[in-house]
């Protein structure tokens, strides 16, 4: 499991003890490209941390169509959190872009920890907090940024995801059609 120690150092110092009690939850698990790891209307039990390959969450409107709300690449963290915490149907879709590789997390049981261990409970929050901060830079770069700004922050951010997935992604996630993308993309090279 150094790839959780290696995880879970990016936010805090952990006891073996600690360690050795959260390694009895996780569980390393591979799927394959288009598996859903959270349906639509399901209701999610684990969470993810993302050791390989790309994930996406997403919603479908009324007319069928979808909504990219976030790319996940190694390493992060993904699951349907507000679900997860509130014991609810999700209202988003999780599913596997590439073949990926996962450790694999009951979130009810790391709470458990989590009140058990202080420590546990103190990496949880770092962790949340870190979330927090994704998700709020996301929401900002829609206000602040133009569609261009955009797609160059995420090209710095996952230098050749357009050889990795698909536009129609990748313009969902900016909040742009693929043809604004295409022209985007068109202007940069030029």
């Amino acid at each position: 499991m150094d790839f959780f120690r290696n995880f879970a150092q990016n936010f805090h110092h952990l006891s073996e003890e600690a360690y050795e009690r959260i390694f009895e939850i996780l569980n390393m698990k591979k799927f394959p490209k288009n598996h859903e790891l959270v349906s639509l209307g399901q209701n999610p039990t684990n969470f993810y941390i993302l050791k390989t390959g790309i994930i996406i969450s997403y919603h479908i409107d009324s007319k069928g169509k979808e909504h990219t709300k976030t790319i996940y690449t190694p390493v992060i963290t993904s699951g349907n959190l507000g679900a997860l915490i509130k014991k609810e149907p999700s209202k988003l879709i999780y599913k596997c872009l590439t073949d990926c590789e996962v450790l694999e997390c009951n979130y009810h049981k790391f709470y458990e920890l989590s009140l058990e261990y202080q420590e546990i409970s103190i990496f949880h929050y770092k962790v949340l907090q870190n979330i927090y901060i994704r998700e709020e830079s996301k929401i900002l770069d829609l206000q602040m940024l133009d569609a261009t700004q955009r797609y160059e922050k995420l090209q710095e951010k996952l230098p050749g995801i357009d050889n990795l997935i698909n536009q129609y992604h990748i313009a969902s996630y900016l909040n742009i059609t693929p043809v604004q993308l295409s022209r985007i993309r068109k202007n940069l090279i030029y």
